[in-house]
C-alpha cells in the first residue's frame, strides 16, 4: 500500500462528455487504485466516499487538508485491518484530458420499475462497475422523482469492496431504499444478487 506516499497526486483524471467538473466515477476508482498500486485491490474494503464540493482540476489524496483549502471529497476505508481517513484535495493542475461519456448506452439496456424503485441491467457493456450504477441510479431517479427540480447528484458510496469490471452477463441493480426529504436518497447496490453497497444521491 501506498500511504507511506502521500500526499499522492491523482493521474490520470479527465472531464467526460460536454462537464466541466469531475465525475465521482472517476475520482473514486483513481483514489483506490494509487492507494492499493500492485496490492490486490480487495485489500481495501469498508470503503465510505463522500463528496463535498465538484473539483474542476486536479486532485491530491492526503492525510490532512491543508490550510485555507476545504476537501471536495473524504474517503474513509480499511486498508489490511486497519482504518484509514483521507481528503481529496483540489490542487489547481488543469484538466487537459476530454473523452465522450455516451452514459444514454447504459440507460437504454436498463430496465425501470418506477413503482418499486429499482432499474435492473445485465447487458455486456464497456463500462465501469461505478460507471454503471451512477448512470442506472440516475435514471431511476428521473422516473421515481418526475417532478423533482434541480440536478441529482452522486454524493457517497459506501461499499464492502470495489471491482472496476464485472464478469459479462451479470446483472446489476439499483434499488431506491432511503428518502430523506426528498432531497437524499440512498440506494442498494447489488451484482447478481451479492450485496455490494450503498450509493448516496443528493438534488442540487
Amino acid at each position: 500500500m501506498n500511504l507511506r506516499r502521500l500526499p499522492i497526486r491523482l493521474e490520470g483524471l479527465q472531464f467526460k462528455g460536454d462537464r466541466d467538473y469531475l465525475q465521482g466515477a472517476e475520482i473514486l476508482p483513481l483514489a483506490l487504485r494509487a492507494l492499493s498500486d500492485d496490492e490486490p485491490r480487495n485489500a481495501i474494503s469498508a470503503i465510505d466516499m463522500v463528496f463535498h464540493a465538484l473539483a474542476h482540476t486536479g486532485l491530491t489524496l492526503a492525510e490532512d487538508v491543508p490550510q485555507g483549502h476545504a476537501a471536495n471529497a473524504q474517503l474513509s476505508c480499511i486498508i489490511n485491518g486497519t482504518r484509514h481517513k483521507l481528503f481529496l484535495v483540489e490542487d489547481g493542475r488543469p484538466i487537459t484530458e476530454r473523452h465522450p461519456y455516451p452514459e444514454e448506452q447504459i440507460v437504454s439496456v436498463t430496465a425501470i420499475d418506477a413503482s418499486s424503485a429499482t432499474a435492473t441491467s445485465a447487458a455486456r457493456l464497456p463500462f465501469t462497475n461505478i460507471q454503471r450504477w451512477i448512470a442506472m441510479t440516475k435514471a431511476l431517479h428521473h422516473a421515481v422523482y418526475p417532478q423533482a427540480k434541480g440536478k441529482w447528484l452522486f454524493a457517497r458510496a459506501k461499499l464492502v469492496t470495489y471491482d472496476e469490471i464485472a464478469h459479462d452477463g451479470a446483472e446489476h441493480r439499483v434499488q431506491i431504499q432511503s428518502d430523506f426529504g426528498g432531497k437524499l436518497t440512498r440506494s442498494a447496490l447489488t451484482i447478481d444478487g451479492r450485496n455490494i453497497g450503498d450509493i448516496f444521491f443528493a438534488l442540487a
